[in-house]
């Protein structure tokens, strides 16, 4: 019976330390924010696709943009990880922030206008029409 519970606690121990060994994706890298003027401009993971501004003194949260939409399919089982796709790249320049994301597009956000603009790549990645390829 002792021997039992042993063999089992170490096939449990085994199963907790291999089990994130077949994620098929990594956790995305944290974002250096910039700043500029007092504000801290930053890309937070749990806000996919969005730019935030804080007061750097206050740590309070002055506004939050959108920058690209990802619609994401959900009927046939497409699994979620694929469809993420995470800011990589902020950047100051001339008074706009130059933002990069995992597609390797790229977008602008005037800071003055709050208008995003697309340099490079899609505003919408849209899952919802995806068709799995035929066997």
């Amino acid at each position: 019976m002792k021997r039992r519970l042993i063999i089992l606690a170490l096939v449990c121990t085994v199963a907790l330390l291999v089990s994130p060994a077949f994620a098929k994706r990594s956790p995305p890298k944290l974002v250096a924010p910039v700043a500029k003027d007092g504000i801290e401009y930053s890309a937070p993971l749990d806000r996919e696709g969005f730019v935030v501004a804080t007061w750097i003194k206050t740590k309070r949260e002055i506004w939050s943009r959108q920058i690209y939409v990802i619609k994401h399919e959900y009927k046939l089982g497409l699994e979620s990880d694929v469809q993420t796709s995470f800011i990589t790249g902020l950047e100051l320049q001339d008074g706009k922030l130059k933002i990069k994301n995992e597609r390797k597009a790229e977008f602008e956000l005037d800071l003055d206008t709050m208008d995003v603009k697309v340099l490079k790549g899609q505003a919408v990645i849209d899952y919802t029409n995806f068709k799995p390829p035929e066997k």
